[in-house]
């Protein structure tokens, strides 16, 4: 399968590769179905939408920028993508980079959750949290992060 994309001109992927956000993605609720791009020089990937080829978002493992992130996904979340424990998901929070790169930003109590073997995915809104929608990513990496 091929998707021409805004970003990364023709990509072509396999159908094992989709991840279906039965959902959407909050403000994107009309698209349900993105593959994971990897970028291979530094940490970041893109939540490619194979239904717009305009339509991405730059993610990376929140992991990465800060070593003691938790989060806490409801268990009615977990069923819904197909159950499993925390070896079974994939984490990623979204980045914000509007002028310069060093002001880029990520939103940590959104983080988007994905089961591997389902392929199922979600962005859940984490409760109870310190967690805010703009963390900049150049302060994580000085506290402590990767």
């Amino acid at each position: 399968m091929n998707i021409v994309t805004r970003n990364f001109g023709e990509v072509e992927f396999t159908e094992d590769r989709i991840i279906n956000f039965k959902e959407g993605i909050p403000g994107f609720r009309e698209y349900t179905k993105y593959i994971i791009i990897e970028e291979e020089e530094n940490s970041f990937a893109h939540l490619q939408s194979i239904e717009d080829g305009n339509l991405s978002f730059i993610v990376i493992n929140p992991y990465i920028l800060k070593k003691d992130y938790s989060i806490d996904i409801k268990d009615q979340y977990v069923e819904m993508l197909g159950g499993g424990g925390p070896e079974n998901f994939s984490v990623y929070v979204v980045t914000a980079i509007i002028d310069k790169v060093e002001d880029a930003t990520v939103n940590l109590i959104a983080p988007i959750i994905i089961q591997n073997e389902t392929r199922e995915g979600m962005q859940v809104i984490l409760e109870n949290t310190k967690y805010t929608t703009k963390h900049k990513i150049v302060d994580l990496l000085k506290e402590g992060g990767c």
